[in-house]
């Protein structure tokens, strides 16, 4: 009975063993593009031809191959199709494939032809996009589907610059899909001058000795570290007008080098190298004159020469030649050599947020009275007898209006006492009879509305404009402020980006800081500044944020505010950010 026993048990663990490999984890095959690398741990996020995302993890041992080769997780880029071999999403064989590989022309998928590149221009109805030196244009239709930061998003969010991931249902048609819009860690963090000392052409790295950063006042102040190293992940290496690679970098040690960097995945890193030659010069003016076949401007009155290395930066963004246009107010540093200047750094002032968009809205800020309420619209009256509801124009002035204006209300629209820092119900704005009073916390906020305090009072009034009319999405009542109905010198505007937010204290810290002068009508770059924004409307994108939505905001957005200012603290009472 023991031999029976134990011949039994034997068998069983015979037969466990033999069955262990299909109980094992089976290699699967992912196809897709890739739509985010995070080379600190080592992971890749795959977009499936079913629009689906899952996120593989790429080991020390897996192999990587590209065009028969094997290379690294250095070399794969966003947008880039791949088959993943993986087991239990860890990939054991990855096999990534070139722009335009023929290998992958056959059945298409819906969704799964891919083009990618940077945004190089982009109307309503159309997108060119460059990739190298290869330009295409494709047709945008109302179902074409903008994807930005996994989210739904509007086609103005997208930017000259911006790396996309172009999506088709159909491989003979030029109508895009879905644009994918990559993430901001590859936009521009800003640009480095420094000498270069070592050029390591195996781990693809560079570095550079006391390096300087620049800023907006066509300044170089310290970066902060006396050695600095980035890593190169491109071929944007440029010695004038020709490009080099890092063996020829290698023979330049000792040159100053310009860098627009990027921090991607927590290092910085090249987006484009220009090496010095020449003795340095700055211009800040508008361009004045252009022609793209010669590759010459005319800045302040000085003929400038660019070329396919000269680095151009727009929005945080690194853009192309193309995108420098006549009156386009730029900051250059060139270099001045035999008789001729050589733009190697040009910065142009960003598009302004109150510009006309690509999808024919705008956005207009008024200040004026609250002349009437209406069911689900606002009238904006004169400020004072002898002075009309004013409208800020996109070059930072303030322009009379000649008639009264009606707005289009909505549950979406925020209402402001920043007075009492109070948020004001659209019901009870409008004396619905669905609105209970009662409802309202604060006494005198309560007052107000019941006393009907907030007719003929001044406000602040941001307003989405189109062909469809005129919707207000935000309105701050300034009922504190009188004398803004006689005196508009103190209100004016700021532009920057956001450095440090504390939520506490309701302050913003702008970087990268421009004034607009109302006595020469420039704007002028200064040092950093702190605002109160506690008495402020904030839309993003937009969308309005109340104050503790706060932390919906990050560092390095760009904000255009407008400020009363009768003291020396800075008040915000608008504020719009775009990223």
């Amino acid at each position: 009975m023991k031999k029976k026993l134990l011949f039994i048990i034997t068998t069983i663990l015979i037969l466990n063993t033999l069955t262990l490999p299909s109980i094992a984890a089976q290699e699967k095959l992912l196809q897709g593009s890739i739509e985010s690398i995070d080379y600190v741990e080592g992971t890749i996020t795959i977009l499936d031809f079913h629009g689906k995302r899952q996120e593989i993890k790429v080991l020390p041992g897996t192999k990587i191959e590209m065009e028969g080769e094997n290379t690294t997780i250095n070399q794969l880029y966003f947008g880039q199709e791949v088959d993943v071999y993986h087991k239990d999403k860890e990939a054991t064989r990855i096999i990534a494939y070139p722009e335009d590989d023929p290998e992958r022309y056959g059945y298409i998928l819906p969704g799964s032809r891919f083009k990618t590149g940077r945004v190089l221009f982009l109307t309503e109805d159309q997108i060119e996009i460059k990739n190298g030196d290869k330009r295409e244009k494709y047709r945008i239709t109302p179902s074409t589907t903008v994807y930005k930061k996994g989210e739904i998003a509007s086609i103005i969010r997208i930017k000259e610059g911006d790396r996309v991931l172009l999506t088709f249902d159909d491989v003979y048609s030029s109508e895009v899909s879905t644009i994918r819009v990559e993430d901001e860690e590859e936009h521009i963090k800003g640009i480095l001058r420094g000498k270069l000392t070592f050029v390591d052409k195996r781990k693809k790295e560079i570095h550079i000795q006391s390096p300087h950063i620049y800023k907006d006042n066509n300044s170089w102040v310290p970066y902060g570290q006396h050695l600095l190293r980035l890593k190169v992940n491109n071929d944007n290496l440029y010695n004038g007008s020709e490009k080099i690679d890092l063996a020829a970098l290698g023979k330049l040690k000792g040159q100053t080098i310009y860098i627009a960097y990027s921090t991607a995945y927590g290092r910085p890193n090249v987006s484009k190298l220009q090496v010095k030659n020449g003795t340095a010069r700055v211009y800040d003016s508008k361009i004045q004159d252009i022609e793209y076949g010669s590759g010459r401007m005319i800045v302040n009155k000085n003929l400038i020469h660019f070329n396919e290395g000269t680095i151009v930066v727009k929005d945080n963004r690194l853009v192309d030649i193309l995108n420098m246009n006549l009156n386009d107010m730029v900051r250059v540093n060139a270099d001045f050599k035999n008789g001729s200047t050589y733009a190697s750094v040009v910065a142009i002032n960003g598009s302004s947020i109150l510009d006309d968009r690509v999808d024919e809205t705008k956005l207009s800020i008024y200040i004026g009275r609250i002349e009437d309420i209406f069911d689900y619209e606002i009238e904006i009256g004169s400020l004072s007898r002898r002075l009309n509801h004013l409208k800020l124009t996109e070059d930072g002035t303030w322009e009379e209006e000649r008639y009264n204006v009606r707005l289009a209300l909505s549950e979406d629209t925020l209402i402001y006492d920043s007075q009492l820092k109070e948020i004001v119900p659209v019901q009870a704005l409008m004396e619905s009879r669905y609105f209970d009073l009662e409802d309202i916390r604060n006494t005198i906020l309560r007052n107000r509305i019941r006393d009907k305090f907030y007719k003929d009072k001044t406000a602040y009034f941001v307003v989405r404009e189109s062909g469809f009319g005129k919707e207000l999405l935000a309105l701050n009542i300034v009922p504190h402020i009188n004398s803004l109905r006689y005196d508009i010198n103190h209100s004016y505007s700021t532009l920057g980006n956001i450095k440090e937010i504390n939520h506490d204290e309701k302050t913003l810290t702008l970087t990268n800081v421009r004034n607009f002068n109302t006595l020469n009508k420039n704007w002028e770059s200064t040092s950093d500044q702190v605002l109160d924004i506690s008495q402020g409307i904030i839309l993003y994108n937009d969308l309005p944020i109340p104050m503790d939505k706060l932390y919906t905001l990050k560092a390095g957005l760009k904000v255009y505010v407008i400020k009363y200012k009768t003291t020396s603290e800075d008040i915000g009472y608008v504020l719009l950010i775009e990223d």
